[in-house]
């Protein structure tokens, strides 16, 4: 091999060599966008849950502490079946009402509704919210001062007050206008089986009948 050719194989091995360099270079460079991105990413999701975290303690300051309550609170009430789920466009009859059990809907995102959810609701939403163990909140009153001040103190109740149940961490509650079966009644606290009829916002009985019956409906669901 002439010197010409060795000179010639050298510099391309020496090129081969530098292209290979830079090529690593390259994907090292590659690697730490990717661990620079990977990182921030992952921190960003971390502040983030930190934040949220924390809006949900706040959120949650200010709440009565759960306390198991013994007994029976309010009136226990026949059962009208309980699995059995029905379109919304079906008419149903209810033995007794407001109704504490029996058909209902099985609308995802509708029925049964979010937890903390100010109505309206109707029959077939918030029955199933109570096979889930949940509690309804009625209220029954005509437009006014003294409606505006009941409406705001249940709801304040639902978005501030009520304690957290235990077994899922949930405020199992909502609350919607209704008048069947009210009476006179300005509020019926409804559960699986049971009610409890109030003639105006009573923060304790409110507590003691969620507290007492909360989480007892035939579904185990958060």
């Amino acid at each position: 091999m002439s010197r010409t050719q060795r000179e010639l194989k050298a510099l391309r091995q020496q090129q081969r060599e530098e292209a290979a360099a830079r090529q690593r270079a390259r994907e090292r460079r590659n690697l730490f966008i990717i661990g620079g991105v990977l990182g921030s990413a992952a921190l960003a999701i971390l502040l983030v849950s930190l934040y949220l975290n924390h809006q949900a303690q706040l959120a949650n300051v200010n709440r009565l502490t759960f306390q198991t309550v013994s007994g029976t609170v309010g009136t226990q009430i026949a059962d009208e079946g309980t699995a059995s789920h029905i379109s919304p466009s079906t008419t149903w009859t209810y033995k007794f009402y407001p109704p504490t059990s029996g058909p209902h809907y099985s609308v995802p995102g509708s029925a049964p509704a979010n937890w903390k959810t100010i109505g309206p609701l109707v029959e077939g939403q918030f029955v199933h919210n109570l096979e889930h163990g949940g509690i309804a909140i009625l209220y029954n009153c005509s437009s006014g001062s003294d409606c505006t001040t009941l409406t705001n103190q249940l709801a304040n109740y639902i978005n501030t007050l009520a304690p957290v149940e235990p077994q899922f961490g949930e405020v199992k509650l909502v609350m919607t206008p209704y008048s069947r079966g009210m009476g006179s009644h300005k509020v019926a606290l409804v559960a699986w089986h049971f009610v409890d009829f109030l003639d105006s916002y009573d923060q304790a009985e409110i507590t003691r009948f969620y507290e007492n019956h909360v989480d007892q409906g035939p579904e185990k669901i958060a």
